[in-house]
């Protein structure tokens, strides 16, 4: 039957406030935010379990949620990443303040613009005999890198206490946890730092525990997240995107210990028996809110790296950070639903 004159228009203007939610304004579609960059490369500095919010944004669709395509990508190291966000092969890195700041160093126009992984998270393994640093004077030691946080931790925490790391030690660059673990079963390295789960993995296998970093601080910026200042400051709402889709996985993962422990267990493919204490072990240290270490906590990092000749002085937070949006969390931040 055909609809004429008023009553047609009538009609099609009802249709039309139904169809938009009864006049109200119709959502942003794609997530809160029109990003800029819809689809944006992430780099991991190793595969390592602290990255867990991450994988389980990615894989439970938060960032999708969220209107942005991500793509998480592993590296070999901390400055193999820092390279590839100066190329811009990668948008954002998450990787230890230490690289950041070498990055800076060289003259990149770099800054990190959230943090909340202040874990210290590395233990010193040995093999028989060593039983201590002191032990360990003539012994070959595993890093991922030089130049990367696990070189500049290893150095200090021989540097305090009395070993001197050009000297009585040699430093082997091995790459990840597991290489380098699997090195040392090889007879290729004496001693090692670790994370979760090596670390369970080394004692189970007979390496003496010698060090750990938490008697260095209480602490530590291990991951932030950088970029290169342009990306920061010509895509706000590309970075809240993201951002919003990692807090919900933040937030998944201090929520649903199980469906986190499984994703540990598919990313990193961690033996079963590790994956509980492993998550145990750092997800206290994890903070949605992007927050730095403690001042304290900052106050070591640098002095640390004072100590073993990385640093002149301690830096001006303005240096390296940009705060926006880890001071406008309330203003951005997804819902708790």
């Amino acid at each position: 039957m055909r609809i004429g004159g008023k009553f047609a228009t009538g009609f099609l203007l009802l249709l039309f406030v139904a169809a938009t939610g009864c006049g109200t304004k119709p959502a942003t579609p794609g997530g809160q935010f029109q990003a800029e960059k819809k689809h944006i490369k992430v780099a991991l500095a190793v595969p390592t379990s602290t990255y867990l919010p991450l994988y389980l944004a990615q894989d439970e669709g938060l960032y999708t949620k969220e209107g942005i395509e991500v793509d998480l990508l592993a590296f070999r190291g901390g400055m193999d990443l820092i390279k590839a966000v100066v190329s811009g092969s990668v948008d954002v890195g998450v990787v230890a303040l230490s690289e950041v700041t070498a990055g800076i160093d060289a003259g990149q126009p770099l800054k990190a613009f959230y943090a909340g992984f202040n874990v210290p998270e590395f233990d010193w393994y040995a093999v028989p005999p060593i039983k201590s640093l002191a032990d360990s004077r003539g012994k070959r030691f595993g890093i991922s890198q030089y130049g990367t946080s696990t070189d500049f931790l290893t150095r200090y925490a021989l540097a305090s206490n009395g070993i001197d790391p050009a000297k009585d030690v040699q430093i082997v660059q091995g790459g990840d946890s597991a290489t380098r673990l699997a090195a040392m079963q090889a007879g290729q390295l004496d001693v090692n730092l670790f994370a979760v789960p090596e670390k369970f993995s080394a004692a189970d296998r007979g390496y003496n525990l010698i060090f750990s970093q938490k008697s260095l601080a209480a602490d530590y910026p291990y991951h932030v997240m950088v970029a290169m200042e342009s990306f920061i400051n010509g895509n706000p709402n590309t970075v809240k995107s993201f951002l919003r889709g990692h807090v919900r996985g933040v937030r998944l993962a201090k929520q649903d210990k199980q469906r986190a422990t499984q994703a540990l267990i598919r990313h990193l493919h961690i033996d079963p028996k590790y994956v509980g204490p492993a998550y145990d072990d750092f997800i206290g240290y994890i903070y949605e809110d992007g927050r730095l270490p403690s001042e304290k906590g900052l106050e070591v990092f640098f002095d640390m790296g004072i100590k073993a000749g990385r640093y002149k002085e301690r830096w001006a937070r303005e240096r390296y950070w940009i705060p926006t949006y880890v001071d406008t969390y309330d203003q951005w931040k997804p819902p708790l639903n």
